[in-house]
């Protein structure tokens, strides 16, 4: 009975049911940190550098050696590689295909039934799902054979770095500030989702550097109107968009009675760069990596919070976990200069730290993948990045009233460290019961929030949701 209680709970539509059984408890517990840490740094990160490589060859070998900086390949590898690009390239094509039809569907001038929506939304789920899953599988086999960097390193000089961001050290809030004005932000048609409504938004990125499409994942509460809204930013190479059966705690939100707006960060999902999988520009490109996505990321989120006021909302929070609770505090820190309707009410800040600018030589995952060396290569130090902290580090007064803010941080967390986190915490006089030290590391402490969403219980009480 128990067993068929817990299926329909995943036919139902709970995210991550299988957290809450007895496998889950141990999965959500401190040792499982080291393993996720090994797994993404030795292993996923670099099948897919081979698969963003092979996604640009187009099925040319030469290509992809050129994009892998290989100068050949072991003996015996040719042709399994050449299978591989050609299983990538037209996986590739299908994902491309279904991308625009999805489009003409959800944002297309003709209606379409809400059946053909739905229809529509598995197939570019599972297109993307094949792409990724699939096409990052092709290349397991070669990573048993050959050893490359899980990183595509560009790093700039400290001139180029210095002419886009130097004039702005003396007003660094300017690197944040939105448009007076809100522009039109476009919204997509509307699907009927596990906890409530679904649909997306797009808009040009305020970003001229980043020069592509905003988007986000809105998930509304059914049968409230108004709902208090969270604009959420997910971790570094966190793509759920672009997963098939995935799991997460995106239905949680609408069912503590919050709207859920879900930003995609710039070089994830659908705005990913030729040649580089999620995310990677952030760690390939430091420090431009970090000044360019904070730059985007915060004029995103500040945009979000503007259009979740227009459409009615009421109170607003902004938040996200890792990588995006590192954007958040920044939008909270600069939101003071900022038109009211662009102003967060709360932020919800789960694994995170206020020595941001540190995290490029300070972090086990970006020593894990040989970030402090290639810096080092470039000409960079630790000391050099301290003239940029302004642009990467949050303030040292509270930007909001300590009921107002929700930590949630790892005493085991090494990414994120967490003695920096709490010396934060402290600093901004976060409310003891707005405070939640939990005993895992950074990737066990959002997985743990699926078995017991305390933190999130208590964000929809301050923010009033029904």
């Amino acid at each position: 009975m128990r067993t068929a209680s817990r299926f329909a709970a995943r036919k139902e539509g709970r995210p991550a049911a299988w957290l809450t059984t007895p496998i889950g408890g141990l999965v959500t517990r401190p040792w499982f940190d080291p393993v996720a840490l090994w797994t993404i740094t030795r292993a996923h990160m670099p099948v897919s550098r081979a698969w963003a490589a092979a996604g640009v060859a187009e099925g040319s070998l030469g290509r992809f050696l050129d994009e892998m900086r290989f100068s050949g390949l072991p003996a015996g590898t040719a042709r399994f590689v050449v299978r591989a690009l050609e299983q990538v390239a037209q996986l590739k094509r299908r994902h491309e295909t279904v991308a625009v039809r999805w489009n003409e569907a959800f944002f297309g001038p003709a209606e379409i039934d809400h059946a053909t929506l739905l229809a529509v939304e598995r197939a570019r789920r599972q297109a993307s799902h094949d792409y990724m899953v699939s096409g990052r599988l092709a290349f397991a086999g070669l990573k048993l054979r050959v050893r490359w960097p899980p990183v595509h390193f560009e790093i700039p000089d400290r001139a180029a770095v210095e002419a886009r961001y130097g004039p702005l050290i003396g007003d660094p809030a300017a690197a944040f500030r939105p448009p007076a004005v809100l522009p039109a932000i476009e919204r997509s048609r509307t699907i009927a989702g596990a906890a409530g409504r679904e649909y997306w938004l797009r808009f040009p990125s305020p970003l001229p550097a980043m020069g592509d499409l905003a988007w986000a994942h809105v998930f509304e509460p059914a049968g409230i109107a108004d709902p208090p809204s969270v604009v959420y930013g997910h971790g570094l190479g966190v793509e759920l968009e672009s997963l098939a059966t995935v799991e997460e705690k995106a239905t949680e939100f609408p069912r503590f009675g919050v709207r859920l707006v879900r930003l995609e960060a710039p070089w994830h999902n659908r705005r990913r760069l030729p040649g580089r999988y999620g995310g990677e520009p952030f760690l390939g490109s430091q420090p431009f990596g970090a000044l360019d996505l904070f730059a985007a990321e915060v004029r995103e989120m500040a945009m979000l919070i503007a259009w979740c006021r227009q459409v009615g909302s009421g109170r607003v929070a902004v938040g996200g976990t890792s990588l995006g609770a590192l954007a958040s505090q920044l939008v909270a820190s600069h939101a003071k200069g900022w038109p009211a309707s662009f102003r967060p009410d709360m932020l919800y800040a789960v694994t995170t730290s206020d020595d941001v600018g540190g995290l490029a030589f300070n972090s086990t995952l970006t020593r894990s993948v040989g970030l402090p060396q290639a810096l080092a290569k470039a000409g960079w130090s630790a000391s050099d990045l301290v003239r940029l902290r302004p642009f990467t580090d949050p303030s040292p007064a509270p930007p909001l009233p300590p009921s107002d803010m929700v930590f949630v941080l790892g005493r085991r967390d090494t990414v994120t460290p967490f003695a920096d986190g709490q010396a934060m915490a402290e600093r901004w006089k976060v409310a003891p019961e707005n405070l939640f030290l939990l005993r895992g590391g950074h990737f066990t402490v959002p997985l743990g929030l699926l078995r017991d969403p305390a933190p999130l219980r208590r964000l929809a009480e301050r923010l009033g949701a029904g």
